[in-house]
């Protein structure tokens, strides 16, 4: 039996344990509580900041010192030089609240849905069941005799909270906004929430919300409680957010009342039916079968595996959340961020913004492998809308052609490299998102699609045509100032710890692959014949892969001591795994060179963040060692913890 469902027999006691729901754009999680339940609803485009000129002229000016200094190992020096030259203008991604430019993903508020009966057994917990159904996409929280279930509708656009019980109950429901200044208003059996971030050209948001009972009852508003009530056996809750993002001149609130309208008019069991139909049509499109489930809380099962005890069909499980997540989280104008949909404050982690130096990326690996191609399309959308904020970029930073995009952009454009050049200045990372591209033509054959979006693939490889430079040392072509992503080596002259370098392996790794699928996408579409001969000619000018003392493939050009040896980026890998220029039947030494690395890192401490876990999966997965590749019992609690 294929594993399908993630459930608990207790509420949720924080966020973390809340139940996700999303059609890709709007986002639920639900609580599970007895006698007041909470719903935080969200939507992807819910972002403070505004576009914002980060790119800094002062960078052009001394980027021929930066790189001189670098090559005539003068490491304090260049270093110095790149944190007040190579960064961005203004505070980046450190200005993340609103009214700051750069912004932060927030979620658009909270449902708070208190209940009461004449009926006390309304409240008995026995035979509590709290359940996502990942193949329907429903949410369920049963208890007693009551059964609410929870869906966020694709061809709707709304969320539908519908809850049935035998007894008669009643309901408050009021919206709290996640945003201060927010305006709420209550009218009859509706709620309306108006607001816009702080800043010129920022985002303007309502959230409408619409509760209706059966039609033994009525909805009302009490303005000395300040909220909806509404009471009866058949209760149902309505909701839209939108914003007005990228479409200046939007009514975000009409639009949200008449999708909520219409999908009130369908009825709830069109809008359920629905919904279940077209959400399992593209779950089952890919199943893992791996034997029979196990009947018991999701939770106990993680606990039991943490122990050591054998659960196979929990790894099916696993395998179906991360397409069902993906496929929650990546259908409007923006892709996953780096909490999918949801985000617990306005105040996220890193902003819940889009880093490119592997975390947005990952959030794709199994995209295409999984049947759920068409869930891409908001990645290349923002990919290709980064391109046109990266033209400017690459013109005033570096006086390139071409775009490029550093290591944290948001919603709004941001390009330019980050406050602090040791992970901020990672120039290769919108060339890593262009490769994704070439990956969906290989497994769709649309060319149609290849046409769209070469010349954002072209114009990335193009920039490195004009940024590359003549390592003096090698005469190879290398990128410069750059860094191996977060990353710092031991200087042996100095004995102080560095990021900044000239080629690291992992940007070699990318554009040799770049130049190589953009020359082949060239030949396929019959463009640019002499552009893509260039292109091939420069990727032979790249650094090799090369392998160090320990047997070990090197992550900077020279064989530096490691400052982190159990570091979590493990970015000289790249060609193991996203990448494919370390093969078995290819090259065999690379391969053994590649496990050495990995182990070496590992020995050392690595693997410590979930991400980090994930990408030594893939590793191990391409040294064809499943072995190695199964969660350890210390993997799972690294999990369990984030």
């Amino acid at each position: 039996m294929n594993s399908k469902k993630v459930w608990y027999n207790r509420m949720a006691s924080c966020w973390k344990e809340a139940m996700p729901l999303g059609n890709g754009r709007l986002g639920m999680m639900v609580y599970g509580g007895l006698e007041t339940e909470r719903i935080q609803l969200s939507e992807e485009s819910m972002w403070s900041g505004y576009e914002y000129d980060y790119d800094n002229p002062e960078c052009l000016a001394h980027l021929a010192e930066m790189r001189e200094l670098l090559f005539a190992g003068k490491l304090q020096e260049a270093t110095d030089l790149c944190c007040r030259y190579l960064v961005c203008r203004g505070k980046g991604s450190a200005a993340s609240k609103d009214g700051e430019p750069f912004g932060s993903f927030q979620p658009a508020g909270d449902i708070v849905l208190e209940t009461s009966s004449m009926d006390n057994a309304f409240f008995e917990s026995d035979g509590y069941r709290r359940e996502i159904d990942l193949i329907d996409g429903v949410a369920t929280v049963s208890f007693g005799s009551t059964v609410r279930r929870m869906l966020a509708s694709e061809r709707y656009e709304v969320t539908l909270t519908e809850i049935r019980t035998d007894l008669r109950h009643e309901y408050k429901l009021v919206f709290m906004p996640a945003q201060e200044n927010a305006v709420r208003t209550y009218e009859g059996n509706c709620v309306s929430v108006v607001g816009r971030f702080k800043g010129e050209g920022a985002v303007s948001y309502a959230t409408y919300i619409r509760i209706e009972a059966d039609e033994r009852a009525q909805c009302s508003f009490d303005s000395e409680a300040g909220g909806v009530f509404a009471a009866g056996k058949v209760i149902r809750i309505w909701t839209a957010t939108e914003t007005d993002y990228r479409e200046p001149g939007k009514d975000p609130l009409a639009v949200a009342r008449a999708r909520v309208e219409a999908a009130c008019a369908a009825g709830a069991d069109t809008v359920i039916a629905d919904h279940i139909a077209a959400h399992r049509a593209v779950m089952e499109r890919c199943t893992l079968d791996l034997g029979e489930d196990v009947d018991l809380p999701t939770d106990i099962r993680m606990e039991r595996i943490h122990r050591g005890e054998s659960d196979p069909a929990f790894a099916a499980l696993y395998f179906t959340f991360g397409r069902y997540l993906l496929k929650s989280c990546s259908r409007g104008k923006l892709p996953s961020n780096l909490q999918g949909i949801w985000a617990e404050t306005v105040s996220p982690p890193w902003s819940a913004d889009f880093h490119i130096n592997i975390n947005l990326q990952m959030m794709y690996w199994h995209a295409e492998n999984t049947a759920l191609s068409e869930y891409t399309a908001p990645f290349f959308d923002y990919v290709e809308y980064l391109s046109k904020f990266g033209r400017h970029t690459a013109e005033v930073q570096y006086g390139c052609r071409g775009w490029v995009a550093h290591t944290s952009p948001n919603a709004h454009g941001m390009t330019a490299p980050g406050q602090h050049p040791s992970w901020g200045a990672f120039a290769c990372a919108g060339a890593w998102c262009c490769l994704h591209m070439w990956e969906h033509y290989r497994f769709t054959g649309d060319t149609e699609f290849l046409r769209r979006y070469y010349p954002v693939m072209r114009d990335a490889a193009i920039f490195f045509l004009d940024f590359l430079v003549t390592d003096p040392h090698t005469g190879y072509l290398v990128t410069a100032p750059s860094n191996s992503p977060e990353n710092s080596y031991i200087d042996p002259v100095t004995g102080k710890a560095f990021a900044m370098c000239a080629g690291p392996t992992m940007d070699n790794t990318i554009l040799r692959d770049l130049f190589t699928v953009t020359a082949r996408a060239a030949d396929l579409l019959g463009e640019d014949s002499e552009l893509a001969a260039e292109f091939r000619a420069t990727a032979e000018k790249l650094p090799p892969l090369r392998i160090g003392s320990r047997g070990q493939i090197l992550e900077w050009q020279e064989e530096y001591g490691e400052i982190e040896p159990g570091h979590r980026h493990m970015s000289h890998l790249f060609g193991l795994y996203p990448g494919d220029a370390v093969t078995a039947s290819r090259t065999p030494e690379l391969m053994k060179a590649a496990r050495t690395s990995l182990e070496g890192r590992l020995v050392n401490g690595g693997g410590h963040t979930g991400w980090s876990l994930a990408w030594i999966v893939c590793f191990y997965a391409r040294l064809f060692d499943g072995d190695a590749a199964a969660l350890t019992e210390e993997d799972l609690a690294v999990v369990m913890q984030q």
